[in-house]
């Protein structure tokens, strides 16, 4: 039997792959999601990487926090018609903002400490973020901004965000220290333009999910938070979740869902 320490190397040198893959850009995410594969493959024998990744599943606990009510919640339930709510970058509203404090309070309740955060790039979910920051202590926790865990878009202007150079210009302006290292196109919902979809989206969807719940399991962080959006927790839980609301995720659920990477 290998030792605790063997293990946790060899978990380290697989983050690193994934990590610096991430780093280098990923154009078109079923070749990336391809390339990562083999090399990992090519490193590691399947039946080792699946032991790996539920020995690291064992110690973690990650939790998922949907946003609040947005603009275009409010729109979809009074008109049902995509043309009427569809609106750019959809935003908390006043009432989004209020369960946002209420899930603040379950949340002392329950009195995590989390490792690290991380949080889909659009206005909502960053909103939301803003608005229970002071939960987290700054000084142990990381906080990362992923277009990993982004809405699906579908051409649906509420789930287009700001440019990445203005998005840093806004958590730097604001004082929220998040690292966006892990991001890398300037328009990062579409490819090259507002009239063509992005590889991310239709049926490779959830390919985008596996890759990030793979990183998740291989990082080095025990208790793990989610923003972001009510697609992303369907696939990556098989369910739903409310607006605000606040779960933690089914463990077993995530590993199956992350190991068909390596049998597609």
């Amino acid at each position: 039997m290998e030792s605790n320490s063997n293990n946790e190397e060899k978990s380290n040198e697989i983050l690193l792959i994934i990590e610096s893959k991430i780093k280098e850009g990923n154009e078109d995410i079923e070749d990336f999601s391809k390339k990562l594969i083999k090399l990992i493959l090519s490193k590691f024998k399947y039946e080792e990487i699946e032991n790996l990744m539920k020995a690291k599943l064992s110690n973690k606990k990650i939790y998922f926090i949907r946003h609040a009510e947005a603009e275009h919640n409010v729109l979809e339930a009074k008109y049902r018609d995509i043309r009427k709510s569809d609106v750019y970058d959809s935003k908390l509203t006043k009432y989004g903002k209020e369960q946002t404090m209420e899930t603040l309070n379950k949340m002392k309740k329950k009195n995590i400490k989390f490792d690290s955060v991380f949080i889909s790039p659009l206005t909502r979910t960053i909103q939301t973020f803003n608005l229970i920051k002071e939960y987290f202590d700054n000084k142990k926790t990381k906080f990362y901004i992923t277009d990993f865990v982004k809405e699906l878009v579908s051409y649906c202007n509420k789930n287009k965000g700001v440019k990445l150079s203005e998005l840093r210009k806004f958590l730097k302006e604001n004082n929220l220290n998040i690292d966006s290292s892990f991001m890398t196109k300037e328009y990062w919902w579409f490819n090259h333009d507002i009239n063509i979809e992005n590889e991310y989206e239709g049926k490779l969807f959830p390919l985008r999910l596996q890759i990030f719940v793979l990183w998740l399991i291989f990082r080095k962080e025990n208790n793990i938070l989610i923003i972001s959006h009510s697609h992303v927790h369907s696939i990556i839980q098989g369910k739903g979740i409310y607006n605000a609301d606040f779960k933690e995720l089914d463990k077993s659920y995530l590993f199956n869902f992350c190991v068909e990477l390596f049998n597609s």
